[in-house]
C-alpha cells in the first residue's frame, strides 16, 4: 500500500495535506481527542474567554503548562518528511489544526486554522509577544499548582499597558481566522490528492476540508491511529503512527 499511495502522491497535480494532533504526539505533545487525550483530564469549557474571566488560575496554568511543553518539543520525522516533500514540490498546501508551530520549525509552511500557541497578545492594547512571556519566571510553579498555591502573576499581564494576555489560539466559541479558513477551503477544493494525518476529523469547521476535496474529485489518504468518519471514502487507510508512514512515503517519492 505504501508503494501505491506514494505513486499516486508523486503524480498528483495539486496534493494537499491536512494535519491534526496525532501529527505531534510523537514529539511528546498531548492530543485532545483520543482515549488518552488531554481533554479527558481538562474539560473543554476551560479553553474559553469565559473561563479566563471566571477561573483565571485554571486558565493561565493550563496554557502555561502547554506553552512550556511546546517549547520543549522538537519536530519529528513526520514533520521533516512533509517539509522535504513540500520543498520538492509534492505538497502544494499544508493545512493544520495544530497550534504548536512544529511544521514551521521543521522548515515547512502551514495554514494554521486554530491559531498559534507560539505567541500571545494583550487583550487591551493588542501588543503581541513570544508566548514564553507568559511563563512564570520563578521555578516551582507546577508544584505550586498541585499544592493548591498557584496564582497567575505579572507574567500574565502586558509589559506595555498592564492588560491581560491571552494565547493566540482559537478558543471555543470563537471563529476561525477568516483569511486562514478561506485559504484552507480554497486549497482543499483545488486538491486532486488529499492526505489527512493524525486528525480524528471531529472538530468543525476544519473537518470540512477533506470533504471539500472529495466533492471536487480528490483521492483521499487517511493516516490516523483511530477511526474517522471519512475512512470509508479513503482510497488508502493507514492505522499507524504518522511519522513512520510519512518517512516511508517520502523515501519512495524523493529518496
Amino acid at each position: 500500500m505504501l508503494d501505491d499511495v506514494a505513486a499516486a502522491w508523486r503524480t498528483a497535480r495539486h496534493p494537499v495535506v491536512f494535519t491534526g494532533a496525532g501529527m505531534s504526539t510523537e514529539s511528546g505533545l498531548p492530543d485532545f481527542r483520543s482515549a488518552q487525550g488531554l481533554w479527558k483530564q481538562r474539560p473543554e469549557s476551560l479553553a474559553t474567554m469565559a473561563a479566563l474571566r471566571r477561573e483565571p488560575d485554571e486558565f493561565y496554568f493550563f496554557y502555561q503548562w502547554r506553552i512550556a511543553r511546546l517549547w520543549e518539543a522538537a519536530p519529528n520525522a513526520g514533520h521533516a518528511a512533509l517539509a522535504a516533500l513540500a520543498a520538492a514540490g509534492f505538497v502544494k498546501r499544508l493545512i493544520t489544526q495544530n497550534v504548536d508551530g512544529l511544521h514551521q520549525r521543521a522548515g515547512g509552511e502551514a495554514v494554521e486554522l486554530h491559531g498559534t500557541l507560539r505567541t500571545v497578545s494583550c487583550l487591551r492594547c493588542g501588543a503581541g509577544y513570544d508566548s514564553r512571556t507568559l511563563l512564570p519566571a520563578e521555578p516551582g510553579w507546577e508544584e505550586a499548582y498541585r499544592a493548591g498555591r498557584y496564582r497567575p502573576g505579572r507574567e500574565c499581564t502586558c509589559p506595555h499597558c498592564g492588560g491581560g494576555l491571552r494565547p493566540d489560539v482559537v478558543l471555543f466559541g470563537e471563529s476561525l481566522p477568516g483569511a486562514a479558513w478561506e485559504e484552507a477551503a480554497r486549497a482543499s477544493r483545488a486538491a486532486d490528492f488529499f492526505v489527512v494525518v493524525g486528525s480524528s476529523l471531529a472538530v468543525g469547521p476544519a473537518n470540512l476540508c477533506p470533504a471539500f476535496a472529495l466533492e471536487s474529485g480528490a483521492r483521499l489518504a487517511v493516516i490516523n491511529a483511530e477511526d474517522t468518519h471519512l475512512d470509508g471514502r479513503a482510497a488508502w487507510l493507514f492505522r499507524d503512527k504518522a511519522a513512520g508512514v510519512l518517512a516511508a512515503i517520502r523515501e519512495r517519492i524523493i529518496g
